[in-house]
């Protein structure tokens, strides 16, 4: 018997495994680059601004946060305001509809320890959505009625 080479198998076999790790490699370093979030107060207001959020002088921006992404980027803000009057007429010169209640026991929403609302029975929530893209606002009269959570997504 004559003995036969691995040349033909293993070639093969190392080109694969090398084409594997390049592609789990590349794969994540595109995510990461399509997909950057961070803070950034200012970059967060232009794009809010840009679909129609309205501030004032006195409007507040506690926290600002874009995230950069391939086809779809966003924004999160909280925003605090003087009185809740002053929040009422934010949310009205934004064009947002009245508010509907949430059902805190299934919708999702950020999480308190990255600057999302604490969860409360008196939470509210109004969306305006406008050529695609989208304007969330969630509240709380009782507890927080100068407190504004805004998300804005560009589609």
């Amino acid at each position: 018997m004559s003995k036969r080479s691995l040349m033909p198998i293993l070639v093969p076999a190392v080109v694969g495994i090398v084409a594997v790790v390049a592609i789990i490699f590349g794969g994540r370093w595109a995510l990461i680059t399509w997909i950057d979030t961070h803070e950034d107060a200012d970059g967060a207001v232009r794009m809010a601004t840009r679909m129609g959020l309205v501030l004032f002088d006195g409007d507040e921006v506690v926290y600002g946060e874009v995230t950069s992404s391939f086809p779809d980027s966003s924004a999160y803000l909280v925003v605090q305001t003087r009185s809740p009057e002053r929040l009422t007429a934010l949310l009205a010169r934004s064009g947002f509809p009245p508010p509907t209640e949430i059902d805190t026991a299934h919708d999702r929403f950020r999480p308190t320890d990255r600057h999302g609302p604490e969860p409360s029975p008196t939470l509210v929530r109004s969306e305006r959505r406008k050529s695609g893209d989208y304007l969330t606002a969630i509240w709380d009269p009782v507890l927080r009625p100068r407190t504004v959570h805004l998300s804005a997504i560009e589609t």
